[in-house]
């Protein structure tokens, strides 16, 4: 049996934004939507995946510090990717056309 040594945190990201980089492809075949697969559509998918687990534990930090004290216990690239991706979004909001 394979003894899983990694973080938490670091291994939920990976796996959330692996599946959210399938479930469209998955529902485009299903509903004979093609093509079945976008490169640029899943590389996105997967961004926004990978964002989800940190994202929920900030918001999670509210009620426990211990959801905090785990997530920067992580590899401090993932919070990076979730804090860029926000930065990101903030500034194009900003940046808008009325």
């Amino acid at each position: 049996m394979i003894q899983v040594d990694g973080n938490i945190v670091d291994i939920a990201t990976i796996v959330v934004g692996g599946l959210s980089a399938i479930i469209r492809p998955l529902k485009r075949f299903f509903y004979k939507n093609k093509p079945y697969f976008s490169r640029e559509k899943g590389i996105n998918d997967m961004l926004n995946g990978v964002m989800l687990i940190p994202f929920s534990m900030m918001v999670g930090s509210i009620f426990s510090s211990q959801l905090m004290d785990q997530l920067m216990s992580s590899t401090k690239i993932t919070v990076a990717i979730a804090g860029l991706a926000g930065l990101i979004f903030v500034i194009g909001e900003i940046f808008k056309e009325n």
